[in-house]
């Protein structure tokens, strides 16, 4: 997401973009609070807050839908362009391209994450169960080349046949990664696969007369199917299974996890979480023309700074001055405005903040910087029945080795071992990191958590 802003409407790309995104974020983050009196005689209800709230997001979807379909093209023209340039030795136009694409892959981001507002409203922001639906798939498909009119077509239906239902688009979303559709009814979730084409049907087909006397693997032997075929009925159980998993967690809380098969239960978080929206909400507030930076620490081990005009390219040095004596490099600073591109974090668009404010960090015209001083969050474990301590730098090799598939929470290259109320010993991973920065949870908040026996890696 590296580009330039230009704050003159005339010069910045982006500002027609801008503008639709807004219209947007009103209708999927806004238009149910504004519109509810719409419904049921203009009275206030839960029912008339349901479909304001369906209303705007169903108007939402097909903007982002709309967009991302003229965003995809884009990028498609744009990678041709490149490589055409780079087979030319073209510096100039290499650079010129270049920038396009990042511009265009910032606005792709935008939609998706606007579109994971509508999402998270639906989960009610429970990040369990986005974890759940999430696959770690790192590419989204293409519109034009799924089958979008057929899910749309079901889309459609669900929305117009119940105004308390809505149906999303997963393919739109950036972590909705299993099924084709998210409906969400007043107290179930669902997960739907939409099947077309005369191969998928034959082979959904297939999979409907599968009995439970024999194994699915058994049937597809005595069947004797072609190479193509035994795939596709192969490919479509394994969605089928992975769509009873996720449904079945999201809605009773036990089961397999789709993304790895292992059992699990989600127990019922024990105590409210704490958030720092409104210390954060006020170091933005104190923004002003003559006040170019604010600065605040949360729980003594989490430093943030706001930054706007010249002081943003200082924002990163200012707030290591402010964290230690010295400008000490070994420590990252991170900004809230990359959890754009991100799958699976609370969308900036639901925090609650102005409208002017998400839409200041999100195009970077301000900055929210923050630094997590781990080895003072350490020291929050004193207050649990838990201890922390740092491992070795050879242990920690060693357990990054171990734990490759995840990324560990790092101190100057050491790991973090706990050991819970239980005894459980656990690495961190830096899913405790992602949940305080992107997430705004308290440090002292998801200390208690994983003190709990709550494991907080990716």
């Amino acid at each position: 997401m590296n580009y330039s802003v230009n704050h003159t409407q005339s010069e910045d790309p982006l500002a027609l973009f801008e503008q639709t995104a807004r219209r947007i974020y009103r209708l999927a983050c806004k238009h149910g609070a504004t519109y509810t009196l719409l419904f049921v005689d203009r009275k206030a209800s839960r029912e008339s807050f349901l479909k304001a709230c369906h209303n705007g997001f169903a108007k939402a979807q097909e903007l982002i839908v709309i967009e991302l379909i003229t965003i995809q093209e884009t990028q498609k023209n744009l990678k041709d362009n490149l490589k055409s340039a780079r087979r030319q030795r073209d510096r100039t136009a290499i650079t010129k391209v270049e920038k396009e694409i990042s511009i265009e892959n910032f606005k792709e981001h935008i939609l998706r994450k606007l579109a994971d507002s509508i999402a998270w409203h639906i989960i009610r922001g429970q990040k369990h169960i986005a974890k759940r639906l999430y696959l770690r798939e790192s590419n989204r498909p293409n519109l034009k080349s799924s089958n979008l009119s057929s899910v749309i077509n079901v889309v459609n239906s669900y929305n117009k046949e119940n105004s308390l239902n809505f149906a999303l688009l997963s393919d739109i979303t950036s972590f909705v990664q299993i099924g084709d559709v998210l409906l969400s009814s007043l107290n179930v979730t669902q997960i739907i696969e939409v099947k077309e084409g005369q191969k998928n049907l034959e082979a959904a087909a297939i999979v409907e007369s599968f009995n439970n006397h024999s194994t699915h693997k058994q049937q597809i032997e005595e069947l004797n199917l072609n190479d193509n075929l035994r795939e596709q009925v192969q490919r479509m159980l394994r969605q089928q299974t992975r769509t009873n998993q996720a449904t079945n967690l999201v809605n009773t809380g036990k089961g397999n996890d789709p993304a790895t098969g292992l059992p699990v239960i989600i127990s019922d978080v024990e105590f409210p979480e704490e958030e720092y929206y409104e210390e954060l909400g006020n170091l933005l507030c104190q923004l002003s023309p003559n006040k170019n930076c604010a600065y605040t620490v949360i729980d003594d081990s989490l430093y943030i700074g706001v930054y706007k005009g010249i002081l943003q390219s200082l924002g990163s040095n200012l707030l290591r001055r402010c964290a230690f004596e010295g400008i000490d490099e070994r420590y990252p600073v991170t900004d809230l405005r990359e959890g754009i591109a991100q799958a699976l974090v609370e969308p900036l668009f639901v925090k609650p903040f102005t409208e002017d404010q998400i839409f200041d960090i999100a195009f970077g015209r301000v900055s929210v910087l923050m630094l997590l001083r781990v080895d003072r969050l350490l020291n929050l474990f004193e207050e649990t029945n838990a201890t922390a301590r740092f491992l070795s730098p050879k242990q920690s090799r060693r357990e990054q080795a171990n734990h490759s598939k995840f990324q560990l929470l790092l101190h100057q290259e050491c790991c973090v071992e706990i050991a819970t109320e239980s005894g459980m010993k656990q690495i961190l991973g830096d899913g405790i990191e992602t949940r305080i920065v992107y997430d705004t949870l308290t440090p002292r908040w998801v200390v208690r958590m994983a003190a709990h026996d709550r494991p907080l890696t990716p």
